[in-house]
């Protein structure tokens, strides 16, 4: 009987450790990091359960949320997610995984962010001077995980970022590291993660450079080698800690339901909690899901929901997931995520 209590109480001790005053957080450092783009959530199902996902994620989208959750893939996982974001700005993010037996999980990722062309403006041409300019930002990661043991996981992932604003760049290397412990009840798992830690960036590149021409000689050709150039401030990597835990408070044949709370600490925004649930409704070859989620202290997103499809081809599993979030102050957005798990 105690053994049986003793995981459902350390649950019941995470949500009231998570249920703070939101007063908790009394400072906030909104805008003082880059590479925003990296906050992103990924994928339609986690961002569907309201990012609570670090003790959640089990498939190749792990590799964004919590590498550690690479070690439940028994075999290999591939992810596609599309999100159309505002003001036409779109966003593709590609996980895949392989289960190499002995040797552990190898994951990779790949998030590309496109900012359509804008005409250059000035003060002198307002109208527009017909050159124009363009921004994207890149991250391509490698991540690694294994079991330790039968019930604890862990796993690391190096990136490159990299971002882009016509001609200038800025780049860097950040690493996370995650954590995963299934306590061996009602599939009861703790996952914490540490993402987004490495130095600070820093835009450089030709447009920087500008010509000072000789007073003297006003003729002097503006084409040659410039004699100055502007250099930028560095910006921190947008450093995240999320420690969350996730339950199966109901399995039968037909129906799963689970349950997941996270904490998230970013450093450049307020604490805030994370509630998640999943429903799966099982039938003979194929899965429907329902999902929803709510963020508490978070000034921008509160709600959102999803449903998802899972169909099972002679042990190829296809999944497709459907996601939308509520904005504060701008439309919602929607996911669209294919993976294929075999």
């Amino acid at each position: 009987m105690m053994n049986t209590l003793k995981p459902s109480l350390l649950f019941t001790a995470l949500l009231m450790l998570f249920w703070t005053d939101p007063a908790f957080s009394q400072s906030v450092n909104a805008g003082t990091s880059g590479a925003q783009f990296l906050k992103i959530n990924a994928g339609a199902r986690a961002e569907a359960m309201g990012g609570a996902f670090a003790g959640s994620a089990n498939d190749a989208t792990a590799v964004f949320w919590n590498p550690a959750g690479l070690a439940q893939i028994e075999r290999g996982s591939v992810s596609f997610t599309n999100i159309p974001w505002w003001a036409d700005v779109e966003i593709n993010q590609f996980a895949a995984a392989l289960n190499a037996g002995n040797l552990g999980v190898f994951g990779l990722s790949v998030v590309s962010l496109s900012v359509p062309e804008q005409e250059i403006t000035t003060v002198d041409q307002p109208a527009g001077t017909g050159r124009f300019f363009d921004a994207g930002d890149l991250m391509v990661g490698l991540s690694y995980a294994r079991k330790l043991l039968p019930q604890f996981s862990v796993g690391i992932s190096a990136k490159y970022v990299n971002q882009r604003i016509w001609n200038q760049r800025a780049s860097a290397v950040a690493f996370d590291i995650g954590t995963q412990y299934n306590f061996g009840y009602r599939n009861l798992t703790l996952g914490m993660t540490v993402s987004n830690f490495g130095p600070d960036m820093q835009y450089s590149g030709s447009d920087l450079a500008f010509f000072i021409p000789d007073r003297n000689d006003p003729s002097e050709a503006p084409g040659r080698r410039p004699l100055a150039s502007l250099e930028t401030l560095g910006f921190p990597l947008p450093l995240h800690f999320q420690v969350g835990a996730a339950i199966d408070a109901f399995d039968s044949r037909y129906l799963l339901w689970r349950l997941a709370a996270d904490l998230k600490n970013p450093s450049d925004n307020y604490e805030m909690i994370s509630f998640g649930t999943e429903f799966e409704f099982r039938l003979e070859f194929a899965s429907v899901f329902g999902r929803g989620g709510y963020t508490f202290n978070n000034p921008d997103q509160k709600w959102s929901v999803g449903t998802g499809l899972m169909i099972d081809l002679s042990g190829y599993n296809i999944f497709v997931d459907y996601s939308w979030s509520e904005h504060e102050y701008l439309p919602g957005i929607q996911r669209l995520s294919v993976a294929l798990s075999f």
